[in-house]
């Protein structure tokens, strides 16, 4: 029989974690870095692993960017000292995102694109005539 406590520290969701989460959306959001023109985002947890997902629509960066700007802020002391040296370890690029380890809590780094106006447009076309059109 298991606890809660036990349960929880299973799902990777300890103080450790929570600190990097912390450490990690103060470099990206109190800093004027890549992500300050965006619209809005989105964070939540992943279920196994104890790791975050985070998304942001807007003028968006690509993930690469996200990883080179944590690896500068991680490399200069005098931008920050909230992630050190070694802090931000490897990425690793899927199909629909890019993880990145930061102190050993993985990141999964999602652009969500705005849609644009040419998509607009053929969805009102297709909602007043019924015809697909393809830009």
């Amino acid at each position: 029989m298991t606890t809660a406590d036990e349960e929880f520290q299973a799902l990777g969701w300890d103080p450790h974690t929570f600190e990097v989460l912390g450490r990690v959306m103060h470099v990206l959001f109190n800093t004027p870095g890549p992500l300050s023109e965006c619209l809005g985002f989105r964070l939540w947890p992943t279920l196994p692993g104890g790791g975050y997902v985070l998304c942001w629509r807007g003028v968006a960066p690509t993930e690469e960017e996200i990883v080179e700007y944590l690896l500068e802020a991680a490399a200069d002391d005098v931008q920050t000292t909230v992630l050190r040296p070694g802090d931000v370890r490897r990425f690793r690029k899927g199909p629909y995102y890019t993880e990145v380890d930061v102190s050993g809590v993985i990141f999964q780094l999602r652009p969500e694109p705005m849609p644009q106006p040419h998509t607009y447009a053929a969805m009102g076309e297709y909602w007043r005539t019924g015809a697909l059109t393809r830009p």
